[in-house]
């Protein structure tokens, strides 16, 4: 059972892996066009709106859902609760929110926030609809069905973006985008999961999933009101450019956790469910998970924080150049995240929710403190200030996956050293490079050499922390510069399985 699982999870990691590149690229294509089209301001004013839609949405379809993947005993009625559920929240939520509109507009010194909240809190009841089928689909793994979802979501809302950014030029383009993907999302899981609304319930049924989704919704609910509040406070004391600047940073942050750990995260509740009665192929999936996010992320991480101050203002614009020290300090953030993420979906599938909502709790505590001493001090203060709170809930939610599962702190900083001290020696080199290398006749060629040399030393790096390893990588390069790219990425993935990852 467990190997079996353990494949099936491993399948499950690279199929979304593929969707989460893919939304990662296209969604980057479509940043990179579209900032360039429009203004931090224009930016400011669509991320007000969607701040608000978020509390509401993790009440409504974000919680629901994950019951559905962490229960064993799942009947329809379960189903059909969740899904009356969702779609209750979500309608009274859209009606509070159009009620309430423009009060919000005023509080943010923003009257045009107010039409794109009300547009925009349609997402509340399209993501009712969404959360079941989506739920299905993730607790069977059936992540080769979510791949075809995610990219075609990706590549459909990217057009729809571009075109309206051409022809809007304001905030209604990145509107029209966000509805888009998620009207296309909505259809495919539909379709995939073979799954049509129903209301038939009982009480039994909903008592049964209560006291998950309680503690779940709970945990959640912090979660989004943690992400809220330095945005919030941003948005109501120095206005929509301001919100611009800091989000950017903040959303290319969030794609590449996207497309480098998310995968792993993704699996990790599901797998946790049904391995939460054997704690030793727990550790074991755990370790690895750890291992192969990290050797993803942290190079990645590491040599965006190097090459920002140059490829910030050269991709996106001067406009943007503000952005450059959030990003960098968005970068050492990303240093924890294949950890914590992953302990996060471990704790709901062993059915620990509440703890995730202590954790989250503790972080909105030093959220406020902090913020309380920093805004004054401008954006930069505040995501310092972030930075610190990181390093807080990160020490304490190491220490708590060591305390439910047994999975000890040492074992989780171990399970990434060697990818980190790589990237180290990685990001020492391109920084060396981009001092002292003279720029090239163009900056943009000067930031695709530096990302290039970056990306041929890391392996190269790995190999001196982890030598079978890192030789299977060099070996896999050399194949795929003779022009087999399949033969290099079987040589890749025998390494992996050879060092259990």
């Amino acid at each position: 059972m467990a190997p079996n699982l353990l494949r099936k999870a491993g399948q499950a990691v690279a199929l979304n892996a593929i969707a989460n590149w893919t939304t990662l690229i296209g969604s980057f294509l479509s940043i990179v066009i579209i900032a360039r089209i429009l203004t931090p301001e224009d930016y400011g004013v669509f991320v007000m709106a969607l701040m608000v839609v978020m509390l509401p949405e993790v009440i409504a379809s974000g919680t629901l859902g994950d019951s559905l993947v962490q229960r064993k005993d799942l009947r329809p009625g379960h189903i059909n609760s969740v899904f009356l559920q969702s779609m209750t929240l979500s309608i009274a939520a859209w009606g509070l929110l159009v009620l309430l509109a423009p009060w919000i507009a005023h509080a943010f010194g923003e009257p045009s926030v107010a039409p794109v909240l009300i547009v925009t809190g349609v997402i509340l009841p399209i993501g009712a609809v969404m959360s079941v089928p989506a739920a299905i689909l993730q607790r069977d793994l059936r992540y080769k069905e979510i791949t075809v979802i995610d990219i075609l979501g990706t590549v459909t809302a990217a057009i729809v973006g571009i075109i309206l950014a051409l022809m809007w030029r304001n905030e209604w383009a990145l509107v029209g985008m966000e509805l888009s993907r998620r009207i296309v999302r909505v259809f495919g899981f539909l379709y995939f999961a073979k799954w049509v609304p129903n209301t038939r319930s009982s009480w039994p049924d909903f008592l049964e999933l209560i006291r998950f989704n309680l503690a779940n919704g709970a945990s959640k609910v912090l979660q989004t009101f943690d992400q809220m509040l330095p945005k919030t406070l941003i948005g109501m004391t120095l206005g929509s450019h301001a919100v611009g600047v800091f989000n950017l940073p903040e959303r290319l942050f969030q794609q590449a956790n996207q497309a480098l750990i998310a995968p792993f995260a993704a699996v990790a509740m599901p797998v946790a469910s049904a391995m939460q009665d054997n704690r030793e192929t727990l550790h074991q999936a755990m370790d690895s998970a750890i291992r192969m996010s990290a050797l993803l992320a942290y190079p990645t991480f590491m040599g965006a924080f190097v090459v920002a101050p140059v490829a910030i203002p050269v991709v996106f614009g001067e406009q943007w150049a503000p952005s450059v020290p959030i990003f960098q300090i968005y970068m050492v953030i990303g240093l924890r995240a294949p950890i914590t993420a992953i302990i996060l979906g471990v704790f709901r599938g062993v059915g620990r929710p509440d703890v995730v909502a202590w954790i989250t709790l503790t972080s909105i505590i030093a959220t406020s403190i902090l913020l309380a001493f920093t805004y004054q001090y401008g954006i930069v203060a505040i995501a310092l200030g972030l930075l610190a709170k990181q390093v807080i809930t990160f020490v304490l939610s190491t220490w708590m996956i060591q305390r439910v599962v047994g999975f000890t702190v040492f074992r989780q900083l171990l399970a990434g050293s060697a990818a980190f001290f790589a990237s180290c020696v990685m990001g020492l080199a391109v920084w060396l490079f981009m001092d002292f290398v003279p720029d090239l006749a163009h900056p943009l060629l000067h930031v695709v050499a530096t990302i290039v040399l970056g990306a041929l030393i890391y392996p190269v790096a790995l190999y001196f922390f982890m030598p079978r390893l890192g030789r299977h990588i060099l070996r896999a390069v050399r194949i795929l510069l003779s022009g087999q790219p399949r033969e290099a990425l079987k040589t890749v993935r025998g390494a992996l399985t050879e060092q259990g990852i």
